[in-house]
């Protein structure tokens, strides 16, 4: 079993990432972070269950995708008339970030949260055993979100 203090070291090193992770499933900062709390209470939980300390950062991953979609499925997208914007979201900050990140939430989920995972470093095994599908699978979401965000973001 995976001791505390290398538990501990573990969720410390992907914090950026997992909370990158959920946020593309969620869409916001607050459910976010109750999926990432969940998950780390369910990992922490289950660390008996991990057999090698090498897969931790994959088998976290998918405890916090399973903890994102249920938080999903718990809350219902409703919100109150009195906080919708008044007119159009700007379509540029001046680094051009809402470009991009908009361009990101245009791909299909698995191909945004494929291109994440791979531009944070992990190795397109990793990805597979997080994301729970072959390694081909993921070459092509990678290969396939990369074309898409490049249409998309010529087309802005």
């Amino acid at each position: 079993m995976i001791s505390d203090n290398a538990f501990a070291q573990e969720v410390r090193a992907l914090t950026d990432t997992a909370f990158a992770v959920s946020y593309l499933i969620l869409g916001n900062s607050a459910d976010t972070e109750d999926a990432m709390s969940e998950a780390i209470l369910r990992a922490y939980e289950n660390r008996g269950k991990l057999k090698k300390r090498d897969s931790f950062r994959a088998w976290f991953l998918q405890i916090l995708r399973r903890e994102a979609y249920n938080v999903l499925r718990r809350r219902k997208r409703v919100q109150p008339v009195e906080e919708l914007p008044d007119g159009p979201a700007p379509s540029q900050d001046p680094e051009g970030r809402m470009d991009l990140r908009s361009a990101l939430m245009e791909l299909s989920e698995d191909q945004r949260t494929a291109l994440l995972l791979q531009q944070s470093g992990y190795d397109l095994a990793e990805i597979g055993q997080a994301l729970d599908v072959p390694v081909g699978t993921v070459k092509s979401r990678v290969s396939r979100a990369k074309k898409s965000l490049r249409a998309i973001l010529e087309e802005k």
